[in-house]
Protein backbone atom coordinates (compact mmCIF):
# COMPACT_ATOMS: atom_id res chain seq x y z
CA UNK A 1 0.00 0.00 0.00
CA UNK A 2 1.00 3.19 -0.92
CA UNK A 3 2.37 5.88 1.60
CA UNK A 4 -0.26 8.61 2.10
CA UNK A 5 0.49 11.89 0.61
CA UNK A 6 0.23 14.62 3.93
CA UNK A 7 1.18 17.87 0.94
CA UNK A 8 0.15 18.66 -2.26
CA UNK A 9 2.56 17.49 -4.92
CA UNK A 10 1.82 20.82 -6.97
CA UNK A 11 2.39 23.28 -4.49
CA UNK A 12 3.65 21.80 -1.20
CA UNK A 13 0.46 22.85 1.14
CA UNK A 14 -0.14 20.70 3.17
CA UNK A 15 -3.52 18.42 2.60
CA UNK A 16 -6.91 18.14 4.22
CA UNK A 17 -7.90 15.15 5.16
CA UNK A 18 -11.80 15.00 3.82
CA UNK A 19 -12.68 11.99 3.14
CA UNK A 20 -12.48 8.18 5.04
CA UNK A 21 -13.71 4.78 3.42
CA UNK A 22 -14.59 1.74 4.99
CA UNK A 23 -12.50 -1.16 2.28
CA UNK A 24 -14.77 -3.91 3.89
CA UNK A 25 -18.37 -1.88 3.74
CA UNK A 26 -17.36 0.68 1.12
CA UNK A 27 -19.38 3.63 3.18
CA UNK A 28 -17.65 6.72 2.88
CA UNK A 29 -17.69 9.46 5.19
CA UNK A 30 -17.12 13.00 4.05
CA UNK A 31 -15.91 16.10 6.26
CA UNK A 32 -13.32 17.66 8.18
CA UNK A 33 -11.10 15.20 9.55
CA UNK A 34 -8.12 16.34 11.92
CA UNK A 35 -4.35 15.06 10.63
CA UNK A 36 -1.71 13.67 13.01
CA UNK A 37 1.74 14.61 13.45
CA UNK A 38 2.92 10.73 12.85
CA UNK A 39 1.38 11.68 9.50
CA UNK A 40 4.42 13.91 8.92
CA UNK A 41 7.58 11.47 9.51
CA UNK A 42 9.86 10.75 6.80
CA UNK A 43 10.96 7.21 6.02
CA UNK A 44 13.75 8.21 7.87
CA UNK A 45 12.33 9.44 11.26
CA UNK A 46 9.42 6.09 10.94
CA UNK A 47 12.52 3.98 11.10
CA UNK A 48 13.70 5.62 13.80
CA UNK A 49 11.32 5.71 15.64
CA UNK A 50 10.83 1.66 15.43
CA UNK A 51 13.91 1.23 16.65
CA UNK A 52 13.12 3.68 19.45
CA UNK A 53 10.13 1.59 20.46
CA UNK A 54 12.10 -1.83 19.57
CA UNK A 55 15.39 -0.98 21.63
CA UNK A 56 12.61 0.68 25.12
CA UNK A 57 14.20 3.86 24.35
CA UNK A 58 18.13 2.31 25.12
CA UNK A 59 19.87 5.64 23.43
CA UNK A 60 23.08 2.82 23.75
CA UNK A 61 20.96 0.53 21.92
CA UNK A 62 20.14 2.66 19.30
CA UNK A 63 23.90 3.42 18.91
CA UNK A 64 24.61 -0.15 18.32
CA UNK A 65 21.61 -1.21 16.33
CA UNK A 66 22.08 1.95 13.88
CA UNK A 67 25.67 2.21 13.84
CA UNK A 68 25.38 5.98 14.70
CA UNK A 69 27.23 7.69 17.40
CA UNK A 70 25.10 9.18 20.86
CA UNK A 71 24.85 12.94 19.34
CA UNK A 72 23.53 12.16 16.00
CA UNK A 73 20.80 9.51 17.97
CA UNK A 74 19.86 12.48 20.27
CA UNK A 75 19.36 14.81 17.24
CA UNK A 76 17.28 12.13 15.34
CA UNK A 77 15.56 12.00 18.81
CA UNK A 78 15.35 15.65 18.76
CA UNK A 79 14.09 15.77 15.29
CA UNK A 80 10.85 13.47 16.69
CA UNK A 81 10.64 15.81 19.64
CA UNK A 82 9.86 18.66 17.26
CA UNK A 83 7.66 16.98 15.22
CA UNK A 84 5.12 15.83 18.15
CA UNK A 85 5.96 18.92 19.82
CA UNK A 86 6.74 22.29 18.05
CA UNK A 87 8.18 24.67 20.14
CA UNK A 88 9.09 23.09 23.34
CA UNK A 89 11.79 21.87 25.28
CA UNK A 90 13.68 21.08 22.11
CA UNK A 91 13.86 24.63 21.10
CA UNK A 92 15.76 25.47 24.53
CA UNK A 93 18.10 22.52 24.22
CA UNK A 94 19.32 23.75 20.74
CA UNK A 95 19.70 26.92 22.68
CA UNK A 96 21.81 25.58 25.02
CA UNK A 97 23.84 23.92 22.98
CA UNK A 98 24.61 27.03 20.79
CA UNK A 99 25.54 28.49 23.96
CA UNK A 100 27.56 25.68 24.89
CA UNK A 101 28.89 26.24 21.91
CA UNK A 102 29.65 29.65 21.80
CA UNK A 103 31.12 29.14 25.56
CA UNK A 104 33.87 26.77 23.57
CA UNK A 105 34.24 29.05 20.79
CA UNK A 106 35.02 32.18 23.45
CA UNK A 107 37.13 29.67 25.20
CA UNK A 108 39.10 28.49 22.24
CA UNK A 109 39.92 32.30 20.73
CA UNK A 110 40.96 33.45 24.48
CA UNK A 111 38.59 35.66 25.06
CA UNK A 112 37.33 33.19 27.98
CA UNK A 113 39.44 31.15 30.69
CA UNK A 114 39.02 27.78 30.58
CA UNK A 115 38.06 27.72 34.33
CA UNK A 116 35.13 30.76 33.71
CA UNK A 117 34.40 28.44 30.81
CA UNK A 118 33.96 25.65 32.37
CA UNK A 119 32.25 27.00 35.63
CA UNK A 120 29.85 28.21 33.02
CA UNK A 121 29.34 24.72 31.14
CA UNK A 122 28.88 23.15 34.45
CA UNK A 123 26.40 25.59 35.98
CA UNK A 124 24.28 25.09 32.65
CA UNK A 125 24.13 28.64 32.80
CA UNK A 126 23.14 30.98 29.60
CA UNK A 127 25.90 33.01 27.90
CA UNK A 128 23.33 35.64 27.06
CA UNK A 129 22.74 35.63 30.92
CA UNK A 130 26.42 36.45 31.50
CA UNK A 131 28.53 39.24 30.48
CA UNK A 132 31.66 37.37 29.61
CA UNK A 133 33.64 40.58 30.12
CA UNK A 134 32.11 39.70 34.08
CA UNK A 135 33.86 36.89 33.92
CA UNK A 136 37.45 37.65 32.98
Amino acid sequence: MAKMLTTCPSCRHSLAITELTCPHCHITIRGQFESHPSLELTEEQMAFLKVFVVSRGNLKEIERILGISYPTVRSKLDQLVEVFQPDTEVSITKDRSADRRHILEQIQSGKLGVAEGLKLLQSGSMLNDVNVKDTL
